[in-house]
């Protein structure tokens, strides 16, 4: 079978994904590097000398959805049976493939599956979300389970359903992305599994500020704009969750314009951003901030 990986990178730290892309290399049949550099990384260039790795230089930041979207089509065209989404700094452990390409054995239904991680900031592992009411956590060591949604990087995806369930939505630019292809994967019938029995480290924002009873992952306060818009048009407009779901995403989406501007500097420039986004999603104003 052919497993293609496709990463997106913004700015890399060249060494961090110089080891990442040794951890997978010798796992996979090819490797797409999607630069959303504006003016293109350079550095990337000594990737391109290896076999079976092919940068792409977008020379511009069009958002992950799009470069995820440029490397999945390029991985069709060429035959990929899976597709595996990566960030740049996420190392994986030997037989990564092997171990995850198992998930697919829990039903001819599957359309992706994912790791378990936790997150470097907090040191913490993140969970699975329960496909149910709640968006309820749960946190199983072993098996594959059923889940509702799961984060891009170390996701596979099986390549004979992208045609039936879409690519990455371009217009949300970033956030949400993975969550939203997710639930779409899910409404057509689908099914979205996370494999307990491999974990890595995924970086969950800037950097994690704890709060008592949670964690929470600063980023900046672009970032977090996407965060709170997205996350308000999903509520509102997403065909793909049900009335439940949405009311509870509006509710708890608030939590972004109260908790940002307060635990992340400059205090006013992140509240002015997460006003901006919760006004944009309500009115569907999508894409890039210009």
């Amino acid at each position: 079978m052919k497993v293609f990986v496709v990463y997106v990178t913004y700015n890399p730290d060249i060494e961090l994904l110089a080891k990442s892309i040794e951890s997978i290399y010798h796992q996979v049949d090819k490797i797409y590097v999607v630069d959303n550099t504006p003016g293109g990384c350079k550095e990337l260039e000594r990737f391109a000398k290896l076999k079976n790795i092919q940068i792409i230089y977008l020379l511009d930041n069009f958002g992950i959805a799009y470069a995820q979207n440029v490397g999945i089509r390029k991985a069709l065209e060429e035959g990929a049976e899976y597709i595996m989404l990566s960030d740049q700094d996420t190392v994986y452990p030997e037989n990564y493939i092997k171990e995850m390409l198992k998930g697919f054995s829990y039903d001819e239904k599957v359309a992706a599956v994912a790791p378990r991680f936790v997150d470097i900031n907090s040191g913490k592992e993140a969970g699975f979300i329960k496909p149910s009411i709640f968006f309820k956590r749960f946190y199983p060591k072993s098996g594959t389970h059923e889940v509702m949604q799961a984060i891009a990087s170390g996701k596979i995806l099986k390549a004979k359903y992208l045609n039936s369930i879409g690519l990455m939505n371009e217009k949300l630019f970033m956030d949400w992305v993975d969550f939203e292809w997710c639930w779409r994967a899910r409404k057509k019938g689908y099914k979205i599994i996370g494999n307990a029995n491999i974990i890595i480290s995924h970086k969950l924002g800037e950097k994690s500020k704890n709060i008592g009873f949670r964690n929470v992952n600063i980023r900046s306060h672009i970032r977090h704009y996407y965060i709170t818009r997205n996350a308000f048009y999903l509520a509102l407009y997403s065909k793909d969750l049900d009335i439940f779901h949405r009311v509870l995403l509006f509710l708890k989406s608030f939590r972004y314009i109260l908790g940002y501007p307060l635990l992340a500097k400059p205090h006013l420039t992140n509240l002015k951003y997460c006003l901006l986004g919760f006004w944009h999603g309500i009115t569907k104003r999508l894409g890039r901030l210009e």
